[in-house]
């Protein structure tokens, strides 16, 4: 699966960032866990965490410059990741 059609590096990166920060709250919420809590397991603030949830961590976060740089291979985030775990 390719980044979705038409997108520009930086809408792709602005949508999976989205699409991320949804998940990781959904998956936050359902433990129960506090962004604190959550930020303390993970070696960030909440402060952090938050940014993430509401995908506004775009400009200088490692997942916006995959993110582009995967527009760049047509390649989705998600099959750079599978790559790269398949690569050992």
């Amino acid at each position: 699966m390719a980044a979705p059609h038409g997108l520009s590096p930086d809408e792709y990166a602005q949508w999976i960032n989205a699409r991320i920060g949804a998940e990781v709250r959904a998956r936050r919420e359902a433990l129960g866990l506090s962004a604190y809590a959550l930020g303390r397991a993970g070696g960030a603030s909440d402060q952090t965490i938050l940014n993430i949830e509401r995908g506004a961590c775009l400009n200088g976060s490692l997942t916006g410059t995959l993110a582009r740089v995967c527009v760049r291979f047509g390649l989705t985030l998600s099959e750079l990741i599978a790559a790269a775990e398949r690569r050992g």
